[in-house]
């Protein structure tokens, strides 16, 4: 078997593993690069309660936070690898809020615990 098919086959065992909430699309590179998910909810509820279920799938996992240029949106993101080592990236876009994201200006990237997202995926907690 070629090297490509047994890392589609890694990813696969992976994605089959765990009850993973609902995708907009799913990117795989060969190499270094990630394997990049996008999330297919943006309520920050559930693009945290998502993540949180994509962190405990992880090793070594990391969360950070985007707020686009023109301020919009904001991206919640958590890195890690499989088991296997295969690099993957999830993340999920929601509409800006002052009071839950109050010190992050348009265009600034920040990285956050993930402890964080497991506070917002219950409905009534705002952990800024």
């Amino acid at each position: 078997m070629n090297r490509v098919l047994v890392f589609l086959d890694a990813i696969r065992d992976h994605l089959d593993s765990y009850a993973f909430p609902p995708v907009v699309s799913v990117r795989v590179g060969i190499g270094s690069e990630p394997v990049s998910v996008q999330l297919d909810t943006d309520r920050l509820t559930d693009v945290a309660r998502s993540l949180v279920v994509w962190a405990d799938s992880l090793e070594n996992v990391t969360a950070s936070i985007w707020r686009v240029p023109h301020g919009g949106s904001v991206h919640l993101e958590v890195q890690g690898r499989t088991p296997c080592g295969i690099p993957v990236v999830v993340y999920g876009g929601v509409q800006f809020d002052e009071a839950t994201f109050p010190d992050l200006p348009a265009g600034m990237r920040q990285d956050m615990p993930v402890f964080v997202l497991r506070q917002w995926s219950t409905p009534g907690e705002v952990a800024a």
